[in-house]
């Protein structure tokens, strides 16, 4: 009864349609079993079973669909103050490639026709 309790007084803003469904669902199969006046001693594990697929639907919600409060900065901070990381990329080094080339295929003329240059002085 106190699960189920702390269950109904849970506030679902904020998750997953998919999580409050499942949610939804524990919750309405404990009360189900809780409101079952036929089950005996014999049927724990019924209970067992409701209590623990609540509790795990209760877990479900509290450690995947909310951020942590400490994920949001306060108010009074400043973003990125104390941050320190890098700083981002200024340049594109993708277009160097094209560049580097040019600048070989330059070079490489430039020799070839000073070595031609030089063998028809020797001629």
């Amino acid at each position: 009864e106190d699960l189920i309790g702390k269950a109904e007084g849970m506030d679902l803003t904020g998750y997953t349609a998919e999580r409050v469904a499942a949610f939804r669902s524990a919750l309405a199969y404990a009360q189900e079993v809780l409101a079952d006046n036929s089950l005996s001693e014999d049927d724990q594990d019924v209970v067992d079973e409701a209590v623990s697929q609540l509790n795990a639907a209760i877990e479900g919600l509290s450690t995947e669909d909310k951020p942590a409060p400490s994920e949001k900065p306060e108010p009074s901070e400043k973003p990125g103050a104390g941050d320190k990381q890098d700083p981002p990329a200024t340049g594109d080094e993708s277009h160097l490639l094209p560049w580097v080339m040019v600048g070989f295929t330059s070079l490489a003329g430039a020799s070839y026709m000073l070595l031609k240059k030089k063998r028809e002085e020797e001629d």
